[in-house]
């Protein structure tokens, strides 16, 4: 599909009526939502379920539950090495889902080459993507989760040798992707020695005025990589919230305002 973003945030060197490649996929986890939420937001965890990821770095901090991110990747069939700028941002919904989104931006302390063979790494782009994490609605023991990615892999590769790449890539690495993690939470829990439990309840102090939740979130894909060990992200208003008397559209709203104001980068 077409890169959607606004057009001030389109580089000068993207073609935005080429078609680049989306992926919507998901998996579900053998273990409760707060171990997989905590596995995927401990950044020594990353390599037991990402091979596709060999550096990477937080660019600048926007919010709490915001941050600009820098990526690499290996060279991947006959594409050389990647990386990516990308911003991201976090916000739980009422139903204790972690919704992580993310869009390609570009950042001064982190500039990249734009065309393929100018030097060994060559800039692309995680253009815009989704992750939803929930609690399986049939077992509550288990994690569902939900991808959606859309991708510029840059250098100005012809159609078919991205085709060609893409293709290559999608018939594996999303299972490989979804088993480590399962198999990476599962083996940390038998390390521990616990038995599976859920995060304990958030404070009614960290879901105040802020707004914000002190639960662990972030993930590590080819194109991003952003951990909230210690939490941050916006969570809509419950009942035992300070808006608890506000219509529950208003508060969200409220919160929608304090995210606009301080989480959105210049150009992204």
């Amino acid at each position: 599909m077409p890169d959607t973003r606004d057009p001030r945030d389109i580089e000068p060197t993207s073609d935005r009526s080429v078609p680049y490649p989306c992926l919507r996929c998901h998996s579900t986890f053998d273990a409760p939502l707060a171990d997989v939420c905590a596995f995927l937001a401990d950044e020594s965890s990353l390599h037991r379920y990402n091979e596709l990821v060999v550096d990477h770095d937080d660019v600048e901090v926007i919010s709490p539950g915001s941050k600009i991110t820098w990526t690499k990747c290996p060279k991947i069939l006959f594409v050389k090495p990647r990386d990516f700028v990308t911003y991201c941002c976090h916000r739980w919904r009422r139903d204790g889902t972690q919704v992580l989104v993310n869009q390609a931006c570009e950042h001064e302390d982190r500039p990249g080459v734009l065309v393929e063979g100018q030097g060994d790494v060559c800039r692309g782009y995680a253009l815009r993507g989704a992750n939803f994490i929930s609690r399986d609605p049939d077992d509550p023991n288990k994690t569902r989760i939900t991808v959606v990615s859309h991708a510029n892999p840059g250098g100005g590769l012809p159609q078919w040798a991205m085709n060609t790449a893409v293709n290559g890539v999608v018939q594996v690495e999303p299972f490989k992707f979804f088993y480590n993690i399962n198999e990476g939470v599962c083996e940390r829990l038998r390390e521990e020695g616990q038995r599976p439990s859920m995060h304990p309840t958030t404070s009614a102090a960290k879901r105040g005025l802020s707004g914000r939740s002190d639960r662990p979130a972030g993930i590590a894909h080819l194109g991003f990589t952003c951990f909230w060990p210690n939490g941050g992200g916006l969570e809509e208003a419950r009942d035992d919230s300070a808006f608890a008397n506000l219509p529950q559209q208003e508060a969200w709203e409220d919160l929608e305002e304090e995210q606009d104001a301080d989480d959105v980068p210049e150009g992204a």
